[in-house]
């Protein structure tokens, strides 16, 4: 809707307002697509497509796509991930994934990332290695939204954390419940 706003705002501007209004309607416009373009990413966030369509794996596969850039690689491996598994722990375990990749990038500064995700009957493993920088692990990060965002979904579906960390890197294990009880 808010894409054929922007034809028709462009269609009338071209037949009412003079060429040296150009500048002015060029920054409107540019906050429209802006606006349409960030519309785009909430929506996206609130459901991925890719999760309601095709299911956690290439869920996973395509978030991480998304961040792979020439000064980053990310190695996906899943193994035995179920379709089965209720949409709703399905999404949660998509944000704790989508949560890791968003810490290593922005805290850790790594350039390579293994994550593997596996499921197991009831459970469902979540391994991520980087080669960042690290962090105090004896610090308290409650404070860190992210970091507590992560806690909070790990303790929903009933299941446990564990982190190390060095100069050298980070690695979390993560061990979720998700047979739903």
């Amino acid at each position: 809707m808010l894409a054929g706003v922007k034809i028709n705002f462009s269609t009338w501007y071209s037949h009412h307002l003079p060429a040296e209004k150009d500048k002015e309607f060029y920054k409107i416009l540019g906050q429209l697509d802006h606006s349409v373009s960030e519309l785009r990413h909430i929506a996206r966030n609130l459901m991925p497509e890719s999760l309601l369509n095709f299911g956690l794996e290439t869920a996973l596969y395509d978030l991480c796509e998304f961040y792979v850039r020439k000064d980053l690689d990310i190695d996906f491996q899943a193994i035995d991930i179920e379709k089965k598994i209720p949409l709703p722990i399905q999404l949660n375990i998509y944000r704790i994934v989508q949560e890791l990749l968003a810490n290593a990038l922005k805290h850790a500064e790594a350039t390579s990332i293994l994550l593997q995700c596996s499921q197991s009957d009831d459970r469902f493993m979540i391994t991520i290695e980087d080669n960042g920088k690290g962090f105090d692990t004896g610090i308290e990060h409650t404070k860190s939204m992210g970091l507590r965002n992560l806690k909070n979904r790990v303790n929903y579906l009933k299941g446990k954390m564990e982190v190390s960390s060095d100069p050298q890197g980070t690695t979390i294990n993560i061990e979720l419940k998700i047979d739903g009880e």
